[in-house]
This record gives C-alpha cells, structure tokens and sequence, in this order.
C-alpha cells in the first residue's frame, strides 16, 4: 500500500507541475473476450471502460476507471488469469481496477525520425477480489517504449516488466512483456495496424501470453478519434478471441 500512495503523489506532483495543458483527451471503451482459459467452461468479459489522457512536454499522463461483467468460470479473473480451485459458474459485475499511468518523451530525432518514452503504470485494487473481479492487489509496470517513421509506416513496441502484488493464496511472478507492431495510413483519415504481443507466465505451470491484434482508426477531424480492434489469442492463458471499440475527444 506504501508504493501505491507513493505512485499516486509522484502522479499528483507530476500532473500539478504540468498546469499548463497540451492537450486532453476523453474516452469511452467497450471490450469483450471469451475463451476457456484451460478451464471446462467458456468465460465471457465485458468491460466498459471511461478514460483521460493529458499531454503537457514531454509528460503523458493517463487514468482509466472500468466496469466490469463477466459470465462464466467463478475462477477466471478479468485478465484471464485463472485462480486456484474450480470456482462456481455464474455473472459478476462491478467496479474493476482503476489503472493510472505516467509517460515521459526520452528523446525524439527528427533527421532519423526515431524516438523512446519511458512508462510507469500501476493498477490499483479497486475491484472487489471476493467476487473474483480482480487480486485485491496492485500490480506495477514499467516500459520503454522505441518507436521509428519509415516512409509513411510508423513502427512501434515496448519492452516491459511487471511486479506483481501476492494475495493470501497464490505468490505471483514478476514477469518480462513485449509489444511490436506497425500502423500505416490508408487516406488522410484512416489508419490501420497490426500488433503482436508476449507476455511471461505468472505463475509455474501456466502458458506464456500470445496475441496478435488488428486494429483501425478513424480520425474524422483533429478532435475525435475511433478505433476498433480485433485480437487472437494463442494458448491457454490468453482469450480464444477479443475485441474492442473506443471512441475519443481531444481538448
């Protein structure tokens, strides 16, 4: 609890010396999954997801507060990490985790067109564990995030690590994550991307996390943006399919 009150402060300090806003953005997201998860039943999850991103400098700083419902495996937690003992099937829904993130632009070089930013993220356990809606724990991230311009293509990735907070029941791993992908415009208001994903076992005996993400932006005018994305997943620990729309307003 001392890490994430620290987090919080630092976020606070960070936001506050950063008055003068570049830009703040708005969100509404809505998500599905369904998969098996190694489980004997499909578990399907929803999640509608209210979002704000503020950019000042070099600084990105992002808050994301879901809401959650899930049909299925009383055992398989919003991630789809999958709890120990079987669990009673049925629907949950409640308030999820809130998850708050800070960004800081390493460097950006126009001539080779490449760059890097730094990321801290940490979710905060605000979901209730008792109903499985979350590990009644935070979770820290930190990412270094390359990114390059070729031509008109952007390519992009982040190489992470997270540490994982222990319930009374399980000891988690901390464990390595990777991203890489691409996004190419198609006319002056669309894009299109693909991106894979890899993410370490978090506990002995379980699958690593394999994805592979379609994803399409729409950008109407400079001030709104909507993105749909489809993913697959491959193994057990990650969702047979999953999907998403996310609709947002600059400011």
């Amino acid at each position: 609890m001392n890490r994430v009150l620290g987090f919080c402060m630092a976020l606070a300090l960070w936001t506050g010396a950063s008055a003068a806003a570049d830009q703040t953005r708005l969100s509404v997201s809505a998500y599905f999954s369904t998969g098996d998860y190694g489980t004997n039943t499909d578990t399907d999850i929803q999640s509608l997801s209210f979002g704000i991103r503020h950019k000042s400098g070099p600084w990105t700083f992002k808050a994301s507060i879901p809401w959650l419902r899930i049909e299925g495996a009383g055992n398989v937690l919003p991630d789809g990490t999958v709890l120990s003992g079987s669990g009673s099937t049925g629907v949950r829904e409640g308030l999820g985790d809130i998850v708050l993130s800070a960004g800081y632009r390493l460097f950006y070089d126009r001539g080779r067109r490449v760059g890097a930013s730094l990321r801290g993220k940490v979710k905060l356990p605000t979901a209730d564990d008792d109903e499985a809606l979350g590990t009644g724990k935070a979770d820290f991230t930190v990412e270094l995030a390359p990114y390059a311009l070729l031509s008109r293509t952007t390519l992009f990735g982040a190489l992470g690590y997270r540490v994982y907070g222990d319930t009374a029941t399980t000891d988690y791993r901390d464990v390595w994550l990777a991203r890489a992908g691409l996004s190419h415009p198609v006319g002056p208001e669309q894009d299109i991307g693909v991106s894979a994903g890899y993410r370490q076992n978090n506990r002995n005996g379980k699958d690593d996390r394999r994805s592979l993400m379609v994803f399409h932006v729409w950008k109407p005018d400079p001030a709104w943006r909507f993105q749909t994305y489809i993913i697959k997943g491959f193994g057990d620990a990650t969702a047979d399919l999953a999907g998403g729309v996310s609709l947002m307003r600059n400011f």
